[in-house]
């Protein structure tokens, strides 16, 4: 189940290039800032997640996880924009969290996307299709616009979900 809950928090990665060209800020803030910084992404992450455990497509590859398992996937998922959007962070990168179950500290490495998604075969015994690509991004888009963020970073933020298409797709269903 674990190799399931890296679904969300590999979507962005190797995007740095489109979103760190996004501009449209007068003045000449980088996305990350626009963004609102690590705290504004990991806002968006959060809102974002219930729409994907619940979505009728995408949902199958989180229903059942741990609370430790999703704040893995959140805080790599923040950490993976912070990086795309040009800010401190770093990506793939190994993570220090507090365990919502328990209030230990572990540690974890947030994995590139495609080894994150190979292989990957929810109860249904089908793999991710373009259908959960499409719903990904329709909750990351809901969350996004919750949180106001504008609409050129929003289209920014698609893009490179919609580069990384290929990285999570089975190859059975392309």
């Amino acid at each position: 189940m674990k190799k399931h809950a890296l679904l969300i928090f590999m979507t962005v990665a190797g995007g740095t290039f489109l979103l760190s060209s996004c501009g449209g800020s007068s003045n000449a803030q980088t996305p990350f800032e626009r963004l609102g910084g690590e705290q504004g992404i990991r806002k968006v992450v959060d809102d974002a997640v219930p729409c994907l455990a619940t979505d009728p497509n995408i949902g199958i590859f989180f229903r059942g996880l741990s609370a430790d398992s999703l704040e893995r996937i959140k805080v790599c998922l923040t950490k993976q924009l912070c990086a795309a959007a040009g800010g401190p962070c770093t990506f793939p990168t190994t993570i220090t969290y507090t365990s919502p179950v328990d209030g230990q500290q572990r540690t974890y490495t947030c994995r590139p996307m495609r080894a994150a998604h190979q292989g990957m075969v929810g109860p249904d015994g089908k793999g991710i299709a373009n259908d959960d690509v499409d719903s990904f991004k329709a909750c990351v888009q809901q969350s996004m616009q919750k949180n106001g963020v504008p609409q050129d970073l929003q289209t920014a933020v698609l893009n490179i979900l919609e580069s990384q298409r290929n990285d999570v797709v089975d190859d059975r269903n392309k």
